[in-house]
Order: structure tokens, then C-alpha cells, then sequence
């Protein structure tokens, strides 16, 4: 019982800590995309070739973010399994497989954008056209949700009886199996491509290291955003590889009852402990990689500096309103006051008349 408690504490540790933790993933999100929307629409065509990934990395993350929410702070936590809430169950599996691939493409399109625009600038400029990324973007979301849907509707057969029914003897190895190679491939190809840009772009470095110049800062600024890019991949990596880890040795296992639970309770705190760093994993790489693009590229960083700058002025001006009105307000009941005070001193110094008493 004592193990069960403690398994218990550590699954509600991991529902509150997700509840603020992606919460404030998605509000890091948005405030990403507050600064980059903007800034998009002034940038000229080619500076727009290697933002338009920014955002699209944003708005991948605040779909895993939402997803994250939906899936372990209102399916897990507040409604119990049932056929009513397969719909948002395979809703919120769809947002999440969806935005891992997206998150994914963005990564490695704008690591062959920074390989580009180095190290092959005529391909970059004459035929990297704009439309070609905005193409290459679209087919980022099909491909992601190709994928997540029919990967969505099986695994929420696995976990709630449906009409399909996809159990351990029929279909749960082979969508395990998919998921499995499709993830890890991509996680592996990701890794692959960014590896690979870094190094030749570290190799570039070298040769204008010598070179104080403003492209040489701009490279500088772009290894040092690749290698977030490549450790937070390396984080993700680390996360999706957990439940499959656990997913397997739970399949293997075969069919267990309540009462194996309950006489193996150290296994369920293995289970909470696993689902507790999956989450932080998530949720540590969701909150930073806006983070620290706002931080790393100089272009957005200015944009952010120049957006609190401007919020402070218009808070400073609005508080100047509001003051300004509540003095002229209380100058103009000191008037008044004034004014009564004279007309009263008036009345004492020049009485009134007995006809005037009388008429009144």
C-alpha cells in the first residue's frame, strides 16, 4: 500500500507539474509568434526564407503543447476511459503525433536553409525561391497529418474498446511497430542532418575566424541557434524513447490482471517515474526552443526589445492619461471649493440688506 501511495504522489507531481509546465510552453509559444508576425511582414524575400521555419516551429510547439495538456491533464487526469471521448482522445493524439513531425520538418528545413544560403549562396538566392519554402511548408503539414491520423485512431483503439479493436494478438504489434520505425527514423535522419550542418558550418567558421565582420557575427549566431536545435532533438529523442521502452516490456509481459498490480506495486511507480520524466523532458524542450530563439537571433531579439520598449511607452502614456485626468478632475473641485470659500467670506464681509431678507 505504501508503494501504491507513493506511485499515486509521483502521478500527481506529474499531472500539476505538466499543468503549469506546458501551460507556460504555449504561452511561450505565443509569445513567439507575437514577436516573429510582425517582424515577418518587414523582412525582405530571402530573409524570409529562413523565418518562416521560426514560426512554423512556434506553432508546432503550441500544438505538442496543447496536446500535452489535452492528453495528460484532462483525458488522464478527469475523465475516465470511455467510448464518448474517443473523438477528442484521437483529436488530441492526432495534435500531438502531428506536432512532432512538423516540429521535426521545420528543424531540418531550416538547417538546410543555413547550409544553403553559406555555403551554396547562388543556389540559395536563384533558385530557393520563396514559394519553394512556402511548398516545402504545406508539405511539411500533409506529410504530418498523413501520419498522425490513421497512427491516432489505432492507438486510441489500443487504449479505449472501440469498434476497431486493436488488441495484443492482432493489430497492437504492427501499429507499435510502425510508430515506431516512423519516430525513430525520423528522429535519427533529424539528428543526421543537423549534425552534418553544424559541422561544415563550424568548418566554414574557420576559415573567416579572422574576420570581424557582420556576416561572420550572423554565422556565429546561427551555429550557436543549429546547436540548440540539435540538443533540443537530442531531448525529444530521449523523450519519445521512453514510453516506447516501456510499451514493449508491458507487451511482452502479456496479460496482467488487477492483482498483479497490486502485488508488484513497485512496477506502477516505475510506470509514474517514467510518464514523470517523459513529461519534463517535453516540457523542458517545449519552453526553451522559443526561448532561445528570441534569445539567439539577433534580428528577433531586437524585434522583442523594441516591442517591450514600445509597451513601456504606451503603459507610461496611459498612466499619464489616467493622471492627468484625476488631476484635472481634483483641480477642478479645488476651484469649486475656492470659489464657495471666496462667495461665503463675501457673505460675511457684505451681509445682506433687511429688504433683501425680506424678499427672501
Amino acid at each position: 500500500m505504501e508503494r501504491i501511495e507513493t506511485a499515486i504522489t509521483i502521478s500527481n507531481v506529474d499531472y500539476y507539474s505538466s499543468l503549469v509546465l506546458f501551460s507556460i510552453a504555449g504561452l511561450m509559444n505565443i509569445y513567439c509568434l507575437f514577436v516573429l508576425l510582425p517582424l515577418y511582414r518587414k523582412l525582405q524575400n530571402d530573409s524570409k526564407k529562413k523565418y518562416i521555419f521560426l514560426i512554423t516551429r512556434c506553432i508546432a510547439g503550441l500544438l505538442a503543447a496543447c496536446a500535452w495538456l489535452l492528453i495528460q491533464c484532462i483525458y488522464l487526469k478527469s475523465i475516465a476511459p470511455a467510448n464518448g471521448i474517443v473523438p477528442g482522445y484521437v483529436l488530441a493524439l492526432v495534435l500531438y503525433i502531428g506536432s512532432i513531425y512538423v516540429l521535426l520538418g521545420s528543424y531540418v528545413s531550416m538547417a538546410g536553409i543555413l547550409y544553403l544560403g553559406v555555403l551554396k549562396p547562388i543556389i540559395f538566392n536563384q533558385y530557393l525561391t520563396l514559394q519553394v519554402v512556402y511548398i516545402a511548408v504545406c508539405i511539411i503539414f500533409f506529410i504530418a497529418i498523413v501520419l498522425s491520423i490513421p497512427l491516432a485512431i489505432f492507438q486510441a483503439s489500443i487504449a479505449i474498446p472501440v469498434s476497431i479493436k486493436c488488441t495484443d494478438k492482432s493489430c497492437n504489434p504492427l501499429v507499435t511497430l510502425i510508430h515506431f520505425f516512423l519516430v525513430t527514423g525520423s528522429l535519427v535522419i533529424t539528428n543526421i542532418i543537423l549534425s552534418f550542418v553544424l559541422i561544415s558550418l563550424l568548418r566554414h567558421r574557420k576559415v573567416f575566424m579572422k574576420l570581424d565582420t557582420e556576416s561572420n557575427a550572423s554565422l556565429n549566431s546561427a551555429i550557436r541557434l543549429l546547436a540548440w536545435t540539435l540538443f533540443a532533438v537530442i531531448l525529444i529523442s530521449i523523450g519519445e524513447v521512453i514510453p516506447f521502452v516501456f510499451m514493449e516490456i508491458r507487451r511482452h509481459a502479456g496479460t496482467i490482471t488487477g492483482c498483479y498490480w497490486f502485488y508488484h506495486a513497485s512496477e506502477i511507480i516505475s510506470e509514474a517515474s517514467f510518464a514523470l520524466i517523459e513529461s519534463s523532458i517535453w516540457s523542458v524542450a517545449l519552453i526553451m526552443d522559443p526561448l532561445i530563439n528570441v534569445i539567439l537571433d539577433k534580428t528577433v531579439s531586437r524585434q522583442a526589445k523594441n516591442q517591450v520598449r514600445s509597451m513601456k511607452n504606451q503603459c507610461f502614456r496611459l498612466a499619464q492619461t489616467i493622471t492627468g485626468h484625476f488631476s484635472r478632475k481634483k483641480k477642478i473641485e479645488e476651484e469649486k471649493e475656492v470659489c464657495q470659500e471666496q462667495t461665503t467670506q463675501t457673505e460675511l464681509i457684505f451681509p445682506p440688506r433687511p429688504e433683501q431678507l425680506i424678499n427672501i
